[in-house]
């Protein structure tokens, strides 16, 4: 039963914004083929978690080469084609993947896993990177979340007052970010599906916000001595990319229609899960 629960934890954690945002595009007769995509991914993501989990699947994966394609994909979205000056996309086929809501997350605990006081500069150097990317996409949302996210283990290595002083810059990266906010037009079932679970009811609404508000607390409350410093970073980047929502014209992750989400945000929880013992689960 231990194993069975810690298993399906990803995907018990997943369904409900899922689930209400599903249902509001149905309800709110939005073509299937968009929602259906959701339901697809989640069904794919929770296969492919509570395999890894209960197969208790290792993956030897080397940090570097995982944050140097991870740079690359950042990287190609800027000379993909994007939509009104905005390069967030990366074209495979028919399907257009945001590639920051898959690879940030990987990037926040890849990062942290080679992080030490010898190479403090060099990871910073990176981060700063990642965070020149996302300001050219442009996308206020991403580049406040990784800001914050990535501030969070930085500055607990600082030892001297130039570092502090470094650390600014990517503050000013997201000041700047949201000054220059793009220009492009709120889709109802994306970025206002919150206002769409209203018209079904103040109960359809409550219970919608309160299953995003359930995404980032594993992070929180699930984190180990071991692990705390990637838990809270990533619970932070999570809880940013949500509260942004709110001032700004950016996807709502898992609610609203969008695959790479899903994906980004099942990566990290069932990292989190895999290193996680649930001892009190009987």
């Amino acid at each position: 039963m231990r194993f069975f629960f810690r298993s399906m934890l990803p995907s018990i954690i997943m369904i409900p914004s899922i689930f209400f945002g599903i249902f509001t595009m149905y309800y709110s007769n939005v073509p299937s083929n968009l929602w259906l995509q959701n339901l697809a991914v989640l069904v794919l993501v929770s296969i492919c978690s509570y395999s890894f989990l209960s197969l208790k699947i290792s993956l030897k994966l080397n940090s570097s080469i995982i944050i140097l394609v991870g740079l690359l994909l950042l990287f190609l979205t800027l000379i993909d084609d994007g939509m009104s000056n905005v390069y967030r996309w990366l074209s495979i086929g028919i399907i257009n993947l945001n590639i920051g809501s898959i690879v940030l997350p990987i990037l926040l605990i890849e990062l942290q896993k080679i992080l030490n006081f010898k190479n403090w500069w060099l990871i910073t150097l990176i981060a700063f990177g990642i965070i020149a990317i996302l300001s050219f996409q442009p996308d206020a949302s991403k580049v406040t979340a990784f800001t914050l996210g990535s501030l969070f283990f930085l500055q607990k290595q600082v030892t001297n007052k130039i570092q502090y002083v470094l650390l600014i810059i990517p503050i000013m990266a997201s000041v700047w970010a949201w000054y220059f906010l793009d220009n492009l037009p709120p889709v109802d079932y994306v970025e206002e599906i919150l206002q769409m679970t209203k018209k079904i009811g103040t109960i359809w609404f409550i219970l919608s916000v309160l299953s995003l508000i359930l995404l980032p607390i594993p992070f929180f409350v699930f984190k180990t001595e071991k692990n705390k410093s990637i838990c809270i970073s990533l619970g932070i980047y999570f809880s940013a990319v949500l509260l942004s929502t709110l001032f700004g014209n950016f996807p709502v992750p898992l609610l609203g229609y969008g695959i790479s989400p899903i994906i980004g945000y099942s990566i990290a929880i069932t990292w989190l899960i895999k290193n996680t013992e649930f001892e009190y689960v009987t």
